[in-house]
């Protein structure tokens, strides 16, 4: 009895090697290019500062230059402007009986308000 439990386990195990053997990993056979890493989000934008530093310590002279006096208040004034168109159009739509058709001043107006917000966006990119 000893020896047939101990020829089942032999046999058993000779055909669990050889399934091994002839049915390999189907992952190991696929044999595609190694991926290529991502780089890191969190990665400095300078490759000579250390990771996670982003210039501590090192002048950032030149690369921020402030408003000029002059750009600033053509901001300040055209800001005034837009508020005051925005206040006006405002009242214009308040006062229009918009169950009719909408009246053609009115897209004029926004068209103007949008303008005028776009150049002042345009003066701050520039600034």
């Amino acid at each position: 009895m000893l020896e047939t439990r101990r020829r089942l386990l032999l046999t058993m195990a000779g055909a669990a090697a050889g399934v091994i053997v002839v049915h390999p990993n189907p992952a190991a056979q696929v044999t595609s290019p190694h991926p290529q890493p991502l780089p890191s989000p969190n990665a400095p934008s300078n490759q000579n500062v250390p990771g996670g530093l982003e210039g501590a310590g090192i002048n950032n002279q030149g690369k921020q230059s402030a408003v000029s006096p002059l750009v600033w208040t053509q901001i300040k004034s055209d800001s005034q402007k837009l508020f005051q168109m925005t206040s006006d159009f405002k009242d214009h739509v308040e006062q229009t009986n918009l169950t009719s058709t909408l009246p053609l001043p009115l897209i004029k107006e926004a068209h103007q308000i949008e303008k005028l917000a776009k150049q002042i966006q345009d003066h701050m990119k520039n600034a």
